[in-house]
């Protein structure tokens, strides 16, 4: 069986490429001519044979005939709406210290956490020229960090760039009114809520890093910097944790960020995670957001398929980038 790791699962929304021929469906064959053809549909099933649904109808591709699977946003979504979901983002996970350097906004937060330390391209004249990314990397290293970049999907490539490339992440989105319809009955008293981390809180947040992120005191700094309405999530036990984060984009939309989602493994599968999210988006509603985020690296397929069957829905990926930085050929 082949195995197409184009990041989707059951749930989003997906472009096949398939063959034609002997093993593709008749009534799909079309032109005689032709060697392939795509289709677009809804995942729901990944499996062999590969099933999509379409305006309604069930289609079965066999994995003998596909030669990719490519991702799709839940619906068509423009750049401008990219940059600006990224904004919000950015604003609520700011890091300690942060910049703009020619459109690029820099931040770094002592080393925690990638989002914390990644410049990413927010105003649309940003671009990855020399002297750019040379004065990025010396606003890190004078912050003893080497660059990294946060390049969203189509707005830079990292090819344009080079460099090593990074884990992929996706940027999800869901209505608010799907969510609470989601979580309907999932909220529990032994979830409290705090406008700052407690010990416990940060504690968990730490252990569930890195063995090399695990820096209490940069955590407090890195999670409580940004928006100042925030919410902190945590069970009596502290075995599930969340953050919330309320960010209103230029055009008066009220977002929820939803960050540090976390669950103890060995209480997993146990409606915790459910219970911590319900609350955070309890409280976002009483606060009038119109709409939740979050983010998930792709390989997390246990996470991305969860979230989907929350109701969330990809808008766009973005790939973090270890940049090669072109010398200063002027001062040779």
């Amino acid at each position: 069986m082949k195995v197409f790791r184009s990041g989707a699962v059951v749930g989003d929304r997906v472009v096949v490429r398939y063959l034609l021929g002997e093993s593709t469906p008749a009534d799909w064959r079309g032109d005689p001519g032709a060697a392939q053809s795509d289709v677009t549909g809804i995942l729901i099933d990944d499996a062999d044979p590969l099933r999509l649904r379409r305006d309604g109808e069930e289609l079965t591709i066999p994995s003998t005939a596909i030669t990719s699977v490519r991702l799709l946003s839940a619906k068509p979504v423009r750049n401008s709406e990219i940059r600006t979901l990224e904004h919000v983002a950015a604003r609520s996970w700011p890091g300690v210290d942060s910049d703009w350097i020619d459109g690029w906004f820099v931040r770094s937060g002592y080393g925690f956490s990638r989002r914390a330390n990644s410049a990413v391209p927010l105003d649309r004249h940003a671009h990855p020229d020399g002297s750019t990314l040379r004065r990025i990397a010396r606003w890190y290293a004078d912050r003893g960090l080497p660059p990294l970049l946060a390049l969203p999907e189509r707005l830079i490539r990292p090819a344009a760039i080079g460099g090593v490339e990074g884990v992929e992440v996706q940027m999800l989105t869901c209505p608010i009114s799907r969510l609470v319809e989601s979580l309907d009955g999932r909220r529990c008293a032994a979830v409290e809520l705090g406008d700052t981390p407690g010990d416990s809180w940060l504690a968990a947040y730490a252990d569930a890093r890195p063995a090399d992120d695990r820096h209490v005191d940069a955590a407090r700094e890195v999670v409580e910097a940004g928006e100042r309405l925030l919410s902190f999530a945590c069970t009596a036990d502290a075995s599930a944790i969340g953050r919330g984060a309320i960010t209103e984009s230029p055009d008066g939309t009220q977002w929820l960020g939803l960050s540090a989602m976390w669950t103890d493994p060995a209480r997993r599968r146990s409606g915790l995670s459910s219970a911590v999210a319900a609350e955070l988006v309890a409280w976002g509603v009483r606060h009038g957001v119109d709409a939740a985020y979050l983010q998930v690296e792709a390989t997390n397929r246990t996470a991305g398929s969860w979230y989907r069957r929350l109701g969330f829905g990809l808008h766009h990926t973005y790939r973090y980038l270890t940049p090669d930085i072109p010398p200063d050929t002027e001062a040779l």
